[in-house]
């Protein structure tokens, strides 16, 4: 059970607001770990106050227009999370979740899928226009533009095969805009890949299939692309591009986001692509930005908060959709892609590419991809044992720097722990400083890995010691760490979030 108590601030609806009276309810199993917490609201600050975080900064996101959308209510979000616990119940049986039971079904991932949650994925934005017109893209598609990776661009393969190797990716995807626009490019690039890069180096492109002939497919199976993914949402559902692939490059999937208001039509695709012999069928989640607000909202979706502003209805969708290929034995591999998966793993994984190239002596990387330094006041005692451990003393002998794994050494001795967490993230115009570390790629090129400090440096006590290795392993339960902020903020930059979100 989980009791709201008098006075206590909550997020419901466009505003916060303060609860006035006692409200009990049970909440189902399925949706831990967030409702599933055995506390009182006055004991959950420090989670309240990040997502009411969360809520003002979508409020200043969308401006103006923030309160002409239609956002999720209290008692509606625990209603959609109930529908979402059933849906999930029926299926239980049938899927396989990973990735912190963030995407199903996991039973036949594509091996780009298993390689963008794993982190070794390196998708290409080949150009940056687009011919089609979808209602749910969340960008401006009009610059045919320079190939462009995590804010880094490349106009010479070797140099992109160059930032390949030095960062150890073993996926690599062509995206776009529409990558048949600029088919030269694809071709340019896919050649110095498979010239200079390890032949187990998965590749796959994504197109709307408007521009792909039969001539293109054969030429890129015999260039080595491994799988080409089509978005028939942009073609009114059109199937006869997909169709065409099959048979000529070894993967041919369908991803596409899951429109609730085409729930029928995409379930008459799922049928006929399946006999058709399709590879995968990958269903994302649908989210807002100030781009696509004007579409998304005339539909009359309802939205909900969280990192990013999403729909809801689109989970309930995918989920159906899956629910409907199990009860009628069809044999299409469908993998529900949330947007949480995307939010939590696609950054941790970058940041965990990162982060080793910032590294000074004794830090290590987290879970979620942020750098952690743990230090002490020195004392006689510590020096003392500091030879027999992985910790080195500062040059003005006040600290003794450690990794985690010499706490258990130390730990007669430690009565507090200083811990700090550092971002990375490419700075691809900036210039070597404290902040700013050198990557050369090759002689005509160098990275810039910017880091910066995201915590400041909390202080755990003797008593905390405990509770921190069991955050560090993303053993701790949320309730433990929701009302104090430091501890909260330790496990944000330790972990990655389990589960699907809470609908609020």
């Amino acid at each position: 059970m989980l009791t709201l108590s008098t006075s206590d601030r909550y997020i419901n609806h466009k505003h916060l607001y303060t609860i006035t009276r006692i409200e009990l309810f049970s909440i189902p199993l399925s949706l831990r770990p967030v409702r599933d917490i055995k506390t009182t609201a006055t004991q959950l600050k420090a989670l309240i106050k990040y997502r009411n975080a969360l809520v003002e900064g979508n409020r200043k996101e969308y401006g103006n227009q923030y309160d002409t959308l239609q956002w999720v209510g209290y008692y509606e979000g625990m209603e959609m999370e109930n529908q979402r616990a059933q849906l999930l119940e029926s299926l239980e049986d049938a899927i396989q979740w990973e990735f912190h039971n963030t995407k199903t079904d996991a039973t036949r991932l594509s091996p780009g899928c298993r390689l963008c949650g794993q982190g070794q994925w390196s998708c290409l934005f080949i150009n940056g226009k687009c011919n089609c017109n979808c209602f749910y893209c969340p960008t401006s598609q009009n610059d045919i533009s320079l190939p462009e990776t995590q804010t880094l661009t490349f106009d010479d393969p070797m140099t992109y095969v160059a930032y390949i190797k030095k960062f150890g990716f073993k996926g690599i995807s062509f995206s776009g805009g529409e990558p048949f626009l600029t088919f030269d490019r694809v071709r340019n690039f896919l050649t110095v890949i498979r010239r200079e890069l390890p032949a187990d180096i998965y590749v796959w492109m994504y197109t709307n299939g408007t521009r792909v002939t039969r001539e293109h497919l054969e030429e890129l199976r015999d260039l080595g692309l491994n799988e080409i993914r089509y978005d028939i949402g942009a073609t009114d559902y059109n199937l006869k591009p997909v169709k065409q692939a099959i048979g000529i490059i070894p993967t041919v999937t369908v991803e596409i986001p899951a429109v609730p208001d085409e729930l029928e039509t995409l379930k008459q695709c799922v049928k006929e692509l399946a006999e058709a012999g399709l590879s995968h069928m990958n269903l994302h989640q649908m989210r807002l930005t100030p781009y696509n607000l004007p579409r998304l909202s005339e539909r009359g979706y309802t939205f909900a908060h969280g990192a990013r502003v999403t729909v809801p209805a689109s989970e309930m969708a995918a989920l159906e959709i899956l629910r409907f290929t199990k009860e009628n034995h069809i044999d299409l591999p469908i993998n529900y892609c949330s947007f949480v998966f995307k939010n939590r793993f696609q950054k941790s994984g970058l940041r965990k590419k990162i982060a080793p190239f910032a590294l000074t002596e004794n830090d290590q990387v987290t879970e979620n991809g942020y750098i952690r330094r743990l230090w002490t006041p020195l004392t006689p005692d510590l020096e003392t044992l500091a030879s027999s451990v992985n910790a080195d003393i500062d040059r003005d002998k006040q600290q003794l720097v450690f990794d985690f794994e010499a706490i258990e050494t130390l730990r007669p001795q430690l009565t507090t722990i200083h811990v700090s967490y550092t971002d990375v993230r490419f700075n691809s115009h900036a210039k070597e400083t404290d902040q700013m570390i050198a990557v050369p790629l090759n002689e005509q090129r160098t990275l810039y890995i910017e880091t910066a400090n995201v915590t400041g440096t909390p202080t755990l006590t003797a008593g905390q010691f405990d509770l921190f290795g069991r955050i560090t392993r993303n053993e701790a339960s949320l309730d433990e760490v929701a009302d104090d902020e430091m501890l909260f903020a330790i496990w944000q930059y330790e972990c990655i979030e389990k589960g699907l979100s809470e609908i609020y």
